[in-house]
């Protein structure tokens, strides 16, 4: 795509090697133009695709990689594939728990109770309260593209998770007080999806594939219905989100009084 163009006409050096079934094919450029391109050959590699690049000095000058955005990176990915180990530096990255491995990683201590991880389909969510922050949190994705600024996937849960905290507890809660200070881990797989610009940080799509199901109706019913088992299965769970939403509405009101 436009990003492997976009680092092959910004590099000294670029090859790109593909294996499959048996036969690979590997291209050498410069620059963005063909230094070498090498015909197919025999090989008992396995099926990948290795791509090698030198940024080129005359953009970049004394480059650096930055280590902490790149391991960042990898965890995003081995969190969103479970089993998938990747090495980098000689560190391995690796989880088995999926987005729950990803918010112990990022809370850092201060839950109000265990998180509650559920999936079904093409869904996965993770979330729990914070004791010690207000606002709400998201780590989102989309087909496993970080979408940083949302989009209908998480407009649909954060409207899924009111409305089945307020059928659980037959309280029409103010959506505010149900999501202060949660944290949330969020993965959806979508057919052909829609973003609002070329870096894909916000979902467009209205649909789960095409001429199917609407993304909001899909998150809702999974939301929904895996919820409220899980509450009705852990109510000590459910009595301190029901303690905790209380604290919220008793709070948003003392500051409305002042």
């Amino acid at each position: 795509g436009v990003g492997a163009k976009a680092v092959n006409a910004l590099s000294s050096y670029f090859k790109a090697q593909s294996i499959r079934n048996g036969q690979a094919k590997m291209v050498e450029f410069s620059g963005g133009i063909i230094l070498q391109d090498f015909p197919e050959n025999v090989t008992e590699e396995k099926n990948g695709t290795l791509i090698t690049f030198t940024p080129d000095s005359k953009y970049f000058g004394n480059f650096h990689f930055i280590s902490e955005y790149v391991e960042k990176l990898l965890w995003n990915y081995v969190f969103l594939n479970n089993g998938l180990s990747i090495y980098f530096n000689g560190e391995r990255f690796f989880a088995k728990n999926g987005l729950l491995d990803l918010l112990e990683r990022n809370i850092n201590g201060g839950a109000l109770y265990p998180i509650i991880h559920l999936k079904e389909g093409d869904l996965e969510f993770a979330f729990t309260h914070m004791s010690s922050q207000y606002g709400e949190e998201y780590h989102s994705f989309v087909n496993g593209q970080n979408t940083t600024q949302g989009g209908t996937h998480q407009a649909a849960f954060r409207e899924a998770i009111v409305k089945t905290i307020r059928e659980y507890y037959k309280k029409d809660f103010d959506p505010g007080d149900v999501r202060a200070s949660i944290v949330v881990a969020l993965s959806i797989k979508v057919q052909e999806p829609v973003f609002e610009s070329q870096t894909k940080t916000k979902l467009g799509s209205q649909y789960i594939e095409p001429e199917g199901q609407t993304i909001r109706n899909y998150v809702t019913d999974i939301v929904k219905r895996n919820l409220d088992n899980y509450l009705h299965m852990n109510q000590d769970v459910a009595d301190i989100i029901y303690q905790k939403i209380l604290r919220s509405e008793k709070e948003r009101k003392e500051i409305a009084g002042i």
